[in-house]
């Protein structure tokens, strides 16, 4: 993920200010925010570890840079759903419908280091996205088993960097950068249509799902970086995957499953370079506890393992899950 790699593009792109250079970081940043905002697409948690010191050394499950990558980042996600009166057709098929609003928090922290000279002090860099999306979705029922979902949604972002200059070589270039590249802030509004073919079965032990969505989003930016070419953030994923939840017991009127999901994340355009690949995998396993209470607001609430396998983000982190369906 090429956070912070800005800044030896810019130092390193001569006096003049490179405003193609900086104009597609910010679409990636905008672009990466979209999709480190769906917990359907990637998901983080509170404890991040490499699986490969528990597990054969594998490259494409995890490494110390991915590890370290990962710590630099925080995200949080604040979802919530509202249930709309079904839409009835004149061929007696109704319509779920319903409004989804999912606020999001991502912070990125990092020393930067320009040159070889190891006495030279570092740089410190720290960017902050805040998101507040919202997405429209109807569901539209081919047989018992098989669902067409279709959306359309909306990010609204607001970018924001710090930089601290230490190094006497970006310390030479502080006065063409703040306030261009660095210490300054951007905004950007995508709109995101997307599709899904969804199956689900239902058993004695719980139930399974499988699904393929598509999401594309594209966007436009203003603000004060880069002298107001921020760009378009466009990006398209493509997930696959299945799931399953399986009933263990109710205990007191709290029943107890047990959820695990596999999934193929395939990205584009201002995504797959940031996410150093086209695509990727995520496996989930996890402990989920439906309580009798709050039921209207609270389907389950429960605490999972999850491992990233070949993206940029590869790793294994610890993650408390809420609402799983």
């Amino acid at each position: 993920m090429k956070k912070f790699l800005l800044v030896p593009l810019v130092l390193l792109s001569s006096f003049a200010r490179g405003d193609d250079i900086l104009q597609k970081v910010l679409e990636q940043n905008f672009a990466t925010a979209v999709l480190l905002s769906d917990s359907d697409a990637i998901s983080f948690g509170f404890q991040d570890f490499d699986p490969n010191d528990f597990l054969t050394n594998n490259g494409n499950i995890g490494s110390d840079e991915s590890l370290e990558l990962r710590k630099q980042i925080s995200i949080y996600t604040i979802p919530y759903t509202f249930e709309l009166n079904d839409l009835s057709l004149s061929n007696n098929t109704n319509l779920k419908q319903n409004v989804s609003v999912v606020g999001s928090y991502l912070k990125t922290k990092r020393d930067v280091s320009i040159g070889d000279d190891p006495l030279e002090p570092q740089d410190t860099g720290r960017e902050e996205t805040y998101t507040l999306a919202t997405k429209y979705w109807v569901q539209y029922p081919l047989s018992d088993h098989w669902s067409l979902n279709t959306g359309i949604g909306t990010n609204l972002m607001y970018f924001r960097n710090e930089y601290t200059y230490r190094n006497s070589l970006s310390l030479a270039f502080r006065e063409q950068l703040d306030g261009y590249a660095f210490n300054t802030d951007a905004w950007a509004l995508t709109f995101k249509p997307s599709v899904e073919l969804h199956y689900d079965r239902e058993h004695d032990w719980g139930h399974w799902e499988a699904f393929t969505e598509m999401k594309y989003f594209y966007g436009f930016g203003w603000g004060e970086a880069n002298d107001g070419n921020i760009g378009n953030p466009e990006g398209w994923y493509w997930i696959n995957g299945v799931k399953g939840f399986y009933d263990i017991a109710h205990w007191g009127g709290y029943g107890q499953t047990l959820y695990s999901s596999i999934r193929r994340i395939d990205v584009g355009a201002d995504l797959s370079d940031p996410m150093g690949t086209p695509h990727y995998y995520e496996w989930s396993l996890g402990w989920l506890v439906s309580p009798p209470f709050l039921k209207d607001y609270l389907d389950n609430v429960g605490i999972g393992i999850t491992i990233n396998y070949g993206s940029s983000l590869k790793g294994g982190t610890l993650v408390l899950l809420f609402n799983e369906d």
